[in-house]
């Protein structure tokens, strides 16, 4: 079950890695290289329902250039919005520009209605999965492979 967000560090990188770790592969150390990002701020908003970062990050593969940008993430790490450098290249030139986008984007939002559609989500995946292993079961009960308890 995942906890609420809380600052678990002043240090942005170690807050942003201890909130979602588990929850998205986002900021860990592999994809934070890989991509040749910074992680500028993090931060729990909404009551620690959302968790919202601001990255410095490559435009190219080469590194030549660099931009802003936000990702704000639900409870359960799935990426509620961004801003539209992912799509269209488009990259906040300075982070006090991304990060004034990122709380407009925050403020915009209602965090009790996406966390509660991510528990819905939550909960059919939950669901879908014991179906799953239910099947899984009574497959290797009458294959015999298991005895009926």
């Amino acid at each position: 079950m995942p906890n609420l967000y809380r600052t678990e560090s002043h240090v942005p990188r170690n807050n942003a890695q201890r909130n979602l770790a588990g929850r998205t592969h986002y900021v860990d150390d592999a994809t934070l290289r890989f991509h040749k990002s910074r992680i500028i701020s993090a931060r729990p908003t909404d009551g620690g329902l959302l968790f919202a970062i601001v990255t410095s990050d490559a435009k190219d593969m080469n590194n030549t250039q660099r931009g802003f940008r936000y990702v704000i993430f639900d409870l359960f790490g799935s990426v509620v919005e961004r801003n539209p450098a992912q799509v269209d290249m488009e990259w906040f030139r300075t982070s006090v520009q991304a990060e004034k986008a990122m709380w407009s984007a925050v403020n915009a939002m209602d965090a009790v209605v996406i966390t509660q559609e991510g528990i819905n989500r939550a909960e059919r995946a939950h669901a879908s999965e014991m179906d799953l292993v239910r099947k899984d079961v009574k497959r290797l009960q009458e294959s015999g492979k298991l005895s009926a308890a």
